[in-house]
């Protein structure tokens, strides 16, 4: 039983142990057996290599900048593209509408003049209407009850009546507009 207390143990101890020997593995297999690797140990080896890699490395890092700073620009151009066409819709959209608001407003303004048209074409017909049918009427009417009190008046059968008796008997006055 202690035996298996000291293999968990010095088991959970060997870990960090197994972790650097694989690190170290790596890095010695990487400088051995890649291009890569051959490089940097030869760099390490003959200094005089070493400025000329650092001024290669210097170019290839500038190439890279410029790269990814003109892609950059080419993303910031499309973005600004982008912005110019939503903003031209935006404006294009805007003058439709105002368009289509004065077409709206056109129409509502000549529904109005219709309507205002055919209401005084109206008033003018029920004019037409009172001055040449009802006024007549009334006139005649009136002159009716005037020639049929006066003939009772004449035969002594109109009776005695005040003057707001003989007024409202008489009905309507019949209106006239010149």
């Amino acid at each position: 039983m202690e035996n298996e207390i000291n293999m968990k143990t010095n088991g959970s101890n060997v870990w960090p142990y197994v972790i650097a020997g694989s690190a170290i593995g790596g890095a010695l297999g990487y400088l051995f057996w890649t291009d890569s690797g051959r490089k940097i140990r030869r760099a390490m080896t003959n200094p005089d290599e070493l400025a000329d890699d650092l001024d290669g490395a210097r170019n290839f890092i500038e190439r890279k900048a410029r790269m990814v700073t003109d892609h950059v620009h080419g993303i910031i151009g499309k973005a600004k593209q982008s912005i110019e066409e939503g903003q031209y819709t935006y404006r294009e959209a805007g003058q439709q509408y105002r368009s289509r608001a004065r077409q709206i407003e056109y129409k509502n303004t000549e529904v109005t003049s219709s309507v205002h048209r055919v209401v005084d074409n109206v008033n003018r017909t029920a004019v037409t209407i009172e001055q040449s049918v009802l006024d007549p009427i009334c006139e005649m009417g009136a002159l009716y009850r005037g020639i049929e009190r006066g003939i009772r008046t004449l035969f002594g059968k109109a009776g005695t009546r005040t003057v707001h008796e003989r007024t409202v008997q008489m009905g309507p006055v019949p209106i006239h507009r010149d």
